[in-house]
């Protein structure tokens, strides 16, 4: 239990980190490049950025075994460090990185990746195939226990095999429609030298005092454990970053981060966690600064329901309160309008969920009256229905530490008052909030998707309980066994046309019978000072790149 509860916490606490006020993601523009790079040798421009927690760590994969940090270490800042084969672009498509090109078998099992050459890792050393096969290998071997909490894939590699100095095969143990998608994460897919894996293919002691990619910029080797050094490889194959060097600050408090922006201490802060609605929009007011919102969505905020509990084990009674619940209130009134109101589980945006699905619409008196119809009355007059004999009162469990989430869980419950629903706030520290969730304890919870790249594969993956470690979405597979079975099939399937079947099945199943809630999309968020220009977004916003910084 121990392990399946670490192992999740470790999966999802990733999704927790992620001016004008233009939503617009800016693409650098050739003006902007051709200034960079034509930008004097004699300058050097530093930036200072902030963060809640210490790095100890730098390789790809970071676990409580190597880290004894918060678990985030230098996560959302591997992009800056380290490449991937191949990466997923704006339009949908996935583009080689450091892959030239790749192929795939018929079978579906067997990827041929043909890789990009004179490229060097950061010690001067060139890349070949074998730095790849090994990366690749390296990483159940270092997930150890916790293997498959960053994906799939991860569980059935069989082997990646040097067929030539530039070439290499990744055999499967059987076919997944999502291996590119996952093969564009950093964590854990980075590519990494060879030479810092020992011949067990365990990461050497070395990731504690330098990073050793093939990306824009290095540990700089250099720390006074409150403030860590980085500045440009100079053995960096793709165009030079505008940035010369930055530092990452140790300030735990929000507050004190924006403070430390406002009098120049820092010069950049990025990520949710960091950033509240409140102090997006004083940045954005305050002359010199500014506040940028990725318009792509994030990830998913959802209530979802302990479906094996008495109560919310009934459709209508998740319905309902589904219908109590004014989206567009919660937008504005607690994430200060930088979300949007999530109709369904997944954004269309996503792959395979551009799909047509049930939406509840806020409606009390329509919530009010699908009660009554199920036989739901307040029989003694306290404000509470009870149906033979059974009230409609339930704990409602969420994780300490945001107080938007505390306004969150006050509005739903207030708003289920409005219906008869007794819903009693029960908050928990995160490996306390997981303890309850597995025992069942509670009826409902807020929760999230796991962001990024990760969504939708990974989140529906975890429906499965076989191989589940999301309690929460693993509650719909344990209510609703044929879903669990489609996406047994699903993980083993490379058929795209089948691929999109299971897909609208799941998803229509989930929106017709209100197995979640959907709540917000989040937008990750950033706020800078006039040293800044723009910031572009990655893709998968969970990471910060100062390389797609761009300097006034």
């Amino acid at each position: 239990m121990a392990t399946i509860l670490l192992a999740a916490s470790m999966a999802l606490s990733l999704t927790a980190c992620a001016g004008t006020t233009d939503t617009d993601q800016t693409k650098e523009s050739s003006e902007n490049i051709e200034t960079r790079n034509n930008k004097k040798e004699t300058e050097n421009v530093h930036l200072n950025l902030a963060e809640s927690w210490t790095f100890e760590y730098f390789y790809t994969i970071i676990t409580p075994e190597v880290s004894s940090s918060t678990g985030y270490d230098i996560t959302y800042y591997l992009t800056n460090f380290y490449d991937t084969l191949v990466e997923y672009t704006e339009e949908g498509e996935i583009s080689g990185v450091l892959a030239e090109d790749w192929k795939v078998s018929e079978d579906g099992k067997t990827y041929t990746f043909n890789l990009k050459k004179g490229i060097k890792f950061s010690d001067g050393s060139d890349l070949t195939a074998e730095d790849v096969a090994k990366s690749i290998l390296a990483v159940p071997v270092n997930l150890g226990q916790y293997n498959g909490s960053y994906g799939k894939l991860s569980t059935i590699i069989e082997d990646a095999v040097v067929i030539d100095d530039y070439t290499v095969e990744l055999h499967l143990k059987q076919p997944y429609y999502n291996t590119l998608r996952e093969l564009c994460l950093t964590n854990p897919y980075g590519i990494v030298s060879s030479e810092q894996f020992d011949d067990e293919l365990k990461a050497k002691e070395s990731f504690r005092t330098a990073t050793y990619g093939t990306g824009p910029y290095m540990y700089e080797g250099s720390n006074d454990g409150q403030t860590w050094d980085f500045v440009r490889n100079p053995n960096y194959w793709g165009n030079t970053p505008q940035v010369d060097s930055f530092s990452i600050k140790y300030i735990a408090d929000n507050d004190a981060k924006i403070l430390a922006l406002k009098n120049g201490e820092i010069d950049y802060i990025s990520g949710i966690k960091n950033i509240s609605a409140e102090s997006f929009e004083e940045m954005s007011q305050t002359e010199g600064f500014s506040a940028k919102s990725d318009e792509n969505s994030l990830q998913s905020y959802y209530v979802g329901y302990n479906l094996s509990n008495q109560i919310f084990g009934d459709e209508v009674v998740r319905e309902a309160l589904s219908a109590s619940i004014d989206k567009e209130a919660i937008t504005e009134s607690i994430y200060g309008g930088l979300y949007d109101k999530a109709d369904t589980f997944f954004s269309a945006e996503l792959p395979y969920c551009d799909v047509e699905q049930e939406i509840v619409s806020f409606d009390i008196e329509a919530a009010n009256e699908l009660l009554d119809a199920a036989g739901y009355k307040d029989n003694d007059g306290d404000g509470i229905r009870e149906k033979d004999g059974n009230k409609l009162s339930a704990a409602f469990l969420y994780q300490t530490g945001s107080a938007s989430d505390d306004d969150l869980v006050v509005y739903i419950c207030d708003q289920a008052e409005k219906i008869g629903i007794e819903l009693t706030p029960q908050s928990a520290q995160m490996m306390d909030w997981y303890a309850l969730v597995q025992s069942g304890d509670y009826g409902l919870t807020i929760f999230k998707t796991q962001g990024g790249y990760y969504d939708p594969a990974s989140v529906i993956t975890n429906i499965n309980p076989e191989t589940s470690m999301d309690p929460i979405v693993m509650q719909i597979g344990i209510s609703q066994p044929e879903i669990a079975q489609l996406v047994a099939e699903l993980d083993s399937s490379a058929d795209e046309a089948r691929v999109q079947e299971i897909y609208n099945t799941v998803l229509t199943t989930i929106a017709e019978q209100n197995l979640t809630t959907p709540l917000v999309y989040t937008h990750q968020l950033a706020v800078y000072n006039d040293k800044i220009a723009d910031y572009t977004f990655p893709i998968d916003a969970n990471y910060t790149s100062v390389q797609n910084i761009i300097l006034n």
